[in-house]
């Protein structure tokens, strides 16, 4: 098993993981009980989270490399997104 993390500084943690299981749980399994979060991709990805009040900590798992990069530029590019007006920036780190 693939895995990468990111820890993203912000004091919304809660929030910003409660809504990226929100936004996947439409297309995908995702569940989020405080403070962990898990969103389920197809072909054997997870993307687990973890809210603290230090910041947010996306922790990606992918059989294969090419799924792994997926979840990384989906799941850090929306959280990007939905925090553009905080200035939130997603490094993964493996």
């Amino acid at each position: 098993m693939l895995r990468t993390q990111a820890k993203v500084p912000t004091p919304s943690a809660g929030r910003y993981a409660k809504q990226l299981c929100s936004h996947f749980s439409h297309r995908v399994k995702a569940e989020w009980t405080p403070p962990n979060g898990v969103i389920e991709f197809p072909r054997g990805g997870t993307c687990h989270l973890q809210a603290d009040t230090d910041g947010l900590l996306l922790v990606a798992e992918a059989t294969f490399p090419e799924l792994l990069d997926r979840i990384q530029v989906t799941v850090g590019g929306h959280l990007e997104r939905f925090a553009r007006r905080d200035g939130l920036c997603v490094n993964w780190e493996s």
